[in-house]
């Protein structure tokens, strides 16, 4: 009987979403409050925030020994979040991008998914491996702190609304508060996520790696989908591409680095010779995107979701073949 994982599947998504939504909620308003800029804020905290999930499911997919899901689910994600979440945000308004983003957190992002691939391609990711991208990921973390200190814009600015001592100290207590218990929602639906996607990958015949790139990875992908959309209807186009450049960062860096120090991971012959070149190729053509005009317009937002459509439909061929 396929409704009762299928309905956990959907549960696990939703409280996903809630959790991910308190966690972005309650570290990104304790950062703004410190005077950093949108772009930073969508880059680290918020791009942090939204890869919660891809974190939790991961590594409780590692735990469990389905590593298809764990590496998948990554691969995906960084595949959703450049072709569906951006070109959702960009099909809702137009996309200006800062100079600054184009010259420093793109090429940073190609780095990053490059030595991914050429890590990958003996068949394993060990231990070295993911030493080598955690000291990655910690001197992106660096960068992005100098980057945040030479961009401050003034706490006083944010805080203008807190009229006392007392109400800002009441207010942190709070955004604290969200992001602790936003973190609990997202492991408990991550593992929620993680056994119904299994029960359903083996009751349908279908490998766990699809589903790791499919569904699990759609569905980890929700709250950078949700940041952005809102973020950009709101007007807060920064937050929205920081965001997604962020999260593939941090998927790419720290989650993979992470996983491969606890379980070194086996990486199919799949992912070399499709997901991989497909992610690549993906992020090389993002960036003379953007810079034309450092804009991401409607039709080319469009572009984007085709892709990600195209490359859902070669993935299921190729899975049934």
């Amino acid at each position: 009987m396929l409704w009762i994982p299928s309905l956990l599947f959907v549960v696990g998504i939703v409280l996903l979403y809630l959790g991910a939504e308190m966690l972005v909620r309650g570290s990104s308003t304790l950062a703004i409050r410190f005077g950093i800029r949108p772009m930073i804020v969508g880059l680290t905290i918020v791009a942090m925030g939204t890869s919660a999930p891809e974190l939790a499911v991961s590594l409780i997919a590692a735990l469990r020994e389905t590593k298809d899901i764990a590496l998948g689910n990554i691969i995906g994600s960084n595949i959703a979040n450049l072709a569906l979440v951006v070109g959702v945000a960009a099909l809702i308004r137009p996309l200006e991008i800062q100079v600054s983003t184009v010259r420093r957190e793109m090429p940073f992002l190609i780095l990053a998914t490059a030595l991914f691939y050429i890590m990958s391609v003996d068949g394993t990711l060990g231990h070295v491996d993911g030493a080598i991208l955690l000291l990655l990921f910690i001197g992106f973390i660096l960068y992005m702190i100098r980057s945040a200190q030479k961009d401050r814009l003034g706490a006083k600015h944010f805080q203008a609304g807190l009229s006392t001592a007392e109400e800002k100290k009441q207010r942190n207590w709070l955004s604290i508060a969200l992001t602790i218990i936003g973190l609990a929602v997202l492991v408990g639906a991550s593992s929620l996520i993680v056994r119904s996607a299994t029960t359903i990958a083996l009751a349908l015949g279908i490998s766990e790696l699809v589903i790791g790139v499919t569904m699990v990875a759609v569905g980890t992908s929700l709250p950078e989908l949700a940041i952005s959309t809102v973020s950009v209807a709101k007007g807060e186009v920064d937050i929205a591409v920081g965001n997604a450049v962020g999260s593939n960062i941090f998927n790419t860096l720290m989650v993979i680095a992470i996983i491969a120090l606890l379980f070194p991971i086996q990486v199919d012959k799949p992912l070399l010779t499709f997901h991989f070149p497909f992610q690549m190729i993906l992020t090389i053509i993002f960036l003379p995107l953007i810079r034309t005009g450092f804009k991401i317009q409607r039709w080319e937002g469009g572009v984007l979701v085709g892709s990600y459509v195209l490359f859902i439909y070669l993935l299921l061929v190729m899975d049934f073949i």
